[in-house]
């Protein structure tokens, strides 16, 4: 599972998806949903690295029956649909709608992943639970979103009755970040635990948008300065935190990057 990967934020080059606890227990909470055809929904704060896992997980899980959605808020239904259809291969036409996807999706064992659950309006949703209660073999719904997507869900029983794994993304612990963070990526393949702990608590606290944010940065130094990518330094990372709000910054006043750098 620490093969390198892409659907990562900002296309980091040379990223993997690491094998941290959540992806562990991701692939194996989708895995037993696909065999159940059940459903569940992975919810969790933003930056996380959701939507990253369970595409990955998915390519190796389901690669030829896995459709992925991502709508925005409250997109209409007829929209929604049509979507579904296109990716089903169903000739453009509202004509029958209903009837062509049932029969497409009974075909095969799909997997349907809804992203950005938390902005589906309740006529999305029931659609969503009539297609698993009506077709037959039953499609895998993934349903992933930001953190108020299980709340989302939970107010509308006869859906959530349905769900039945509800795995939530937290940050890395700092144990984590130490174990996994020098196979993340090559800027931090021989960077020290100590350094590794200091960056995380200054700025990334667990989040690997953050951690991928930062990785970028400091390899576009590296890169400018004709150096390798695991020549880390805590100056390199002092300019390269310069591009961070500094508001998300926790650092002590002798650590503070010079912004006029």
């Amino acid at each position: 599972m620490n093969a390198q990967s892409d659907g990562h934020y900002l296309d980091l080059p040379n990223a993997c998806l690491v094998p941290t606890r959540t992806v562990r227990r991701t692939q194996q909470q989708l895995q037993s949903a696909i065999k159940r055809q059940a459903m569940l929904c992975i919810h969790g704060g933003v930056g996380l690295g959701k939507t990253l896992t369970v595409r990955t997980c998915l390519r190796d899980l389901a690669p030829d029956t896995t459709l992925f959605f991502q709508f925005h808020r409250h997109c209409p239904l007829t929209d929604i649909k049509k979507a579904v259809a296109a990716d089903l291969d169903i000739p453009d036409s509202t004509r029958g709608l209903n009837r062509r996807i049932d029969d497409a999706l009974a075909e095969r064992p799909y997997v349907l992943v809804f992203d950005e659950t938390q902005g589906l309006t309740t006529d999305a949703l029931e659609w969503v639970r009539t297609l698993w209660d009506t077709v037959r073999p039953r499609p895998t719904v993934v349903f992933v979103g930001a953190e108020d997507t299980r709340r989302h869900l939970r107010r509308r029983p006869a859906l959530a009755s349905r769900v039945t794994q509800w795995p939530r993304f937290t940050p890395l612990h700092p144990t984590e970040v130490v174990e996994h963070m020098p196979h993340y990526h090559p800027v931090w393949s021989k960077t020290k635990d100590e350094d590794l702990l200091w960056l995380d608590d200054a700025a990334c606290r667990g989040n690997f948008r953050d951690w991928t944010k930062l990785t970028s940065a400091i390899q576009e130094l590296l890169t400018e300065q004709g150096q390798p990518l695991d020549a880390f330094t805590r100056a390199i990372a002092r300019e390269a935190l310069i591009t961070f709000d500094p508001s998300d910054l926790h650092l002590p006043p002798d650590d503070e990057p010079d912004n006029e750098l």
